[in-house]
Order: structure tokens, then C-alpha cells, then sequence
């Protein structure tokens, strides 16, 4: 059996359930916003883990062989209906996130991804370290609060990419904004705003081509973005998400020899690679180890949803013969 670790809202995981109810292969979803609505019981010594589920009880240390772990949520969040205080919200939020932590001591299950490993593969800097041992071309970089760095950056390069080091969510007043990667043809007049946090500042890659390159095992899919009109793509093609195409396209075998070698290296089991191609040489970016990709199974028809589905029912059947 696989278990889905999500959130209702994630119609990524739509996407597999399809794929899992059609090949009639077993699996649980637990979206976790809604988890203390289970019954749940951990017992040791001999590790047994049961979850009741609307009737349906399910031991994870003998039936569940693998599991996704793609994007769980948390108590009480998304809901309209009335909670508890903010200070018990909280008590319990660290509960569940606690147990849910604690599969990882059941065995003979594999994790698409591994939380420990998701967690750490989202540095910024790690990200790049690790493409520069194995062969990637990396932007030159600075991580940095020091005005002086800032300006040496401008003197070498003219303009500066300036990017978030880590998650760039910012939740304000209960809404969520995003902090894009922008292009700053001049330094930032307000050293107290430089100053007061590190941030990543790296050479302009410009003229570029962007590619999104999803990496299931050793299964890879390449996507060119593309302008549907004469702007062309922005510096953080997210920002126009609805004005840009994605058209399957095949990379050098170097290349995509690099970003297997990349997920793997980061024992990883999914990975979302942004490159540049720029002046003939293809340029390591970053890699969402958890990354989105609703919107390229549909409507640009890139079949991520059946081949994450069958490394799922793999994994699942290798733990079966463990």
C-alpha cells in the first residue's frame, strides 16, 4: 500500500489517486489539515503504527510500503470553523507533526522524498554547492547582508539577480504572498533593508532560455518556456505564469545525465530543476525537491502524473519483498 501524506487542496495529488485507482493498486490519503480527526495508535516495544480513517483501519508497519510525502498541512489550517486558542492550535500542531515525523522509524518503507532530506536540500547554497562538484555551470554568487559586497557585484556585472535564500512565502495578515526573483539594475538605496538579512545576489544571466526539468528516478522531463508573445519570458517566469508555454524538450545527455546524477546525489527521489540555457552553455539554478507540476500535466499534456505513479507502485513493491 501507499501512503499519501498531502493536503485536500493539492490537486497535484488528484492527479496520482487517478492514476492509482485505475491501476487498482491499494493506497491511503491522509490530508493532514483534517488529521485529529483520526484514531491513531503507535505501540512499542515491537513496533505496530494503526491508523482509523471513516471506518477503515490500516497498520502502516505491515501494509504500507511507500510513501509520498508530498505536501502535508496542519491542523486547523483552511478551515472557517472555530478553533481553539492560538496557543493550543499550536500545542497540537507540534503533536501531530511529532508523530507524523516518527514513521520514518517504521521499516522497509521507502519516501518520495524523504523529509530529512527535503528539509536540507531546501539551502539555497547547498543546492549550488552540490551542482558545482558534479559538472553544473553555476551563476556566480553572493549571499550577503555586506553593502559592500553588494556593490562589487553591481561593478562586475552592471545589473544583479536578487533572489530569496530561503522559502520565499510570506504570510501577512493570514494571506500568503511571494517574494519573486527580480533583476536590479541598481543597488538598493536602503542599506538598513540590505543589512537586516542575508540575501542571494547573483550574475544576470541574460539573454536566457528558462527550462523546468522534473526528475522522477531516473526518469526525466525537460520543458522549454517560451513567450506566447513578443515580451518574452520575465526574470522569474512565475510571475507570468499565464503568458508563457511549456513544450517538452529534449536536453544534451550530458545535461540530463547531470540532473539524475543530481537528484540521486542528493538522495532524492523527485526533483524540480530550473536551468538557463544561455550563450550555448546550459546553467544550474536551483531544484525544488518537493516542487509543483499540476500545471504541466494539464493542459501542456507532460505525463509526470504516470511515471511518479509507477516509481510509487515500484517502491512500494520492493518493500513488499523486503
Amino acid at each position: 500500500m501507499i501512503l499519501i501524506l498531502s493536503n485536500k487542496w493539492d490537486v497535484t495529488v488528484d492527479f496520482v489517486v487517478r492514476e492509482l485507482q485505475e491501476r487498482e493498486h491499494p493506497y491511503l490519503r491522509l490530508n493532514t489539515e483534517d488529521i485529529s480527526e483520526l484514531d491513531i495508535s503507535t505501540e512499542l516495544p515491537d513496533l505496530s503504527v494503526t491508523v482509523e480513517n471513516h471506518g477503515r483501519s490500516v497498520d502502516l508497519v505491515k501494509e504500507v510500503g511507500a510513501v509520498w510525502y508530498r505536501r502535508p498541512g496542519k491542523p486547523f489550517e483552511f478551515t472557517d470553523d472555530e478553533k481553539p486558542s492560538q496557543g493550543t492550535v499550536e500545542y497540537i500542531r507540534e503533536q501531530w507533526g511529532a508523530w507524523i515525523e516518527s514513521l520514518q522509524a517504521v521499516p522497509n518503507i521507502s519516501w518520495m522524498n524523504d523529509p530529512l532530506l527535503n528539509h536540507k536540500m531546501e539551502s539555497k547554497i547547498r543546492q549550488l554547492n552540490l551542482a558545482d562538484e558534479i559538472g553544473f555551470k553555476i551563476p556566480q554568487t553572493k549571499v550577503t547582508n555586506r553593502r559592500p559586497d553588494i556593490d562589487e557585484m553591481f561593478e562586475r556585472h552592471g545589473s544583479v539577480i536578487s533572489k530569496a535564500l530561503s522559502s520565499p512565502l510570506v504570510t501577512e495578515n493570514e494571506e500568503d504572498e511571494f517574494v519573486y526573483t527580480v533583476c536590479l539594475d541598481e543597488p538598493p538605496a536602503d542599506n538598513q533593508s540590505v543589512q537586516v538579512s542575508p540575501t542571494i545576489f547573483q550574475e544576470p544571466m541574460l539573454p536566457k532560455t528558462d527550462y523546468r526539468v522534473t526528475v522522477i528516478g531516473d526518469t526525466v522531463f525537460p520543458v522549454k518556456i517560451r513567450a506566447d508573445d513578443d515580451e518574452g519570458v520575465p526574470v522569474d517566469w512565475r510571475t507570468k505564469k499565464e503568458d508563457v508555454e511549456f513544450v517538452q524538450q529534449e536536453l544534451p545527455e550530458r545535461i540530463e545525465d547531470l540532473c539524475r546524477r543530481y537528484v540521486n546525489e542528493a538522495g532524492l527521489v523527485f526533483g524540480a530543476i530550473d536551468l538557463v540555457e544561455t550563450d550555448g552553455n546550459f546553467v544550474f539554478l536551483e531544484i525544488n525537491p518537493n516542487g509543483e507540476w499540476g500545471w504541466l500535466q494539464k493542459p501542456w499534456g507532460v505525463p509526470i502524473a504516470e511515471s511518479l505513479t509507477e516509481k510509487l507502485i515500484q517502491l512500494d513493491r520492493e518493500a513488499d519483498r523486503n
